[in-house]
């Protein structure tokens, strides 16, 4: 015998309510993981920025026998931080443009972080000759690792540190505080030793 028009089959509330809370379990479950996408994507964009500079800089210096200067001939820093840079894009183009920290600029040039002074844009830059010859330092401080030259990333956290705190590290948890750091190769300039490798 076949149902009439008024008795139709629907869903009852319960399974309504069961379909629910599994769409909001999956829901939970994806949306951290995608966040984490987007960090875990910065990261490995800031790593390969750094790269591309790494090897600017190297070439920039079989060139012309030094790194660039961070800071001028009065000890002051050049800023904006990009300036400090700008050498490898002309007149020789080492690299086409200085590319900007993806932690401290967002979309449309968007600042994540009001707090940073306005000068950091890109990756922050520091030389061993500028530090030693121009700054007056003796000795190398503790953040270059004695290295001809230092590039930190404001990192997860969009706090720039000058990379004079604590490196980042993923296995900390990707909202982890510190800078994502690189240096380059081992200075000729004053400098602790036992800060060599570490």
């Amino acid at each position: 015998m076949r149902a009439s028009r008024n008795e139709r089959q629907g869903f009852t509330l319960i399974e309504l309510l069961i379909v629910v809370a599994i769409i909001g379990i999956l829901a939970a479950i994806a949306v951290p993981n995608f966040l984490n996408a987007q960090v875990r994507a910065k990261i490995a964009r800031t790593e390969a920025d750094m790269r591309s500079i790494s090897t600017a800089l190297e070439s920039y210096r079989i060139d012309s026998g030094i790194y660039p200067q961070w800071a001028d001939a009065n000890g002051a820093a050049k800023n904006p931080v990009n300036r400090r840079l700008i050498g490898l894009t002309t007149p020789v183009a080492y690299m086409s443009s200085v590319p900007k920290d993806h932690f401290l600029w967002g979309a449309a040039g968007q600042r994540i972080n009001d707090t940073q002074h306005e000068a950091y844009v890109t990756y922050d830059y520091v030389d061993a000759r500028s530090t030693v010859k121009y700054v007056g330092a003796t000795t190398l401080d503790v953040s270059f690792r004695c290295a001809e030259w230092r590039l930190a990333s404001a990192g997860p956290d969009a706090t720039m540190t000058y990379g004079a705190v604590h490196s980042f590290d993923a296995t900390n948890g990707l909202n982890s505080s510190g800078d994502i750091v690189r240096t380059g190769p081992r200075s000729s300039y004053p400098c602790d030793g036992s800060l060599v490798g570490k």
